[in-house]
């Protein structure tokens, strides 16, 4: 299955992307519901196997580690039983982020903070990874979204 990992809107250039699976189930074990939206923040998923990715809501605790930002949308397992759950998820370079709507404007060059879907926000858990801290570089709107560009080591 290929999948398109091309700098979106032209604003983000990504220098690595990687491909995890979403899990199908929480890590309480609610089923078919792990839903992850496109330019989200994901974590390691480690409940469900190696090389699993989710947003912060599928998980019992916020994670405070991120793999990257997920680049395409990935619906729930009930609604789409037969999609591939298949993430490109970039790792490094200048990526976009979507930001909370109820979110305050975020401080640029301010360390990334994510709330539960994996969206920057002004008050959410400071995150990182693989041990630097993700800054943010500019604040976007595009088309009536708000994005963050985000540097990644």
């Amino acid at each position: 299955m290929a999948t398109n990992s091309a700098p979106i809107y032209g604003r983000q250039y990504i220098r690595y992307a990687e491909t995890w699976e979403a899990p199908v189930d929480t890590q309480a074990g609610v089923v078919g519901t792990v839903e992850i939206g496109e330019l989200r923040a994901v974590s390691y998923a480690t409940w469900a196997g190696p090389n699993y990715a989710a947003a912060g809501d599928a998980f019992s605790a916020p994670p405070t580690t991120i793999v990257g930002i997920n680049q395409a949308y990935m619906p729930t397992a009930l609604a789409q039983p037969y999609t591939a759950r298949q993430l490109t998820v970039a790792t490094s370079g200048l990526l976009l982020i979507e930001v909370d709507p109820a979110s305050a404007a975020i401080a640029l060059a301010s360390q990334l903070e994510i709330n539960l879907l994996g969206q920057a926000t002004a008050t959410g858990t400071a995150v990182t990874l693989d041990g630097t801290t993700p800054l943010v570089r500019e604040n976007v709107t595009i088309g009536g979204r708000d994005l963050v560009l985000v540097s990644f080591a």
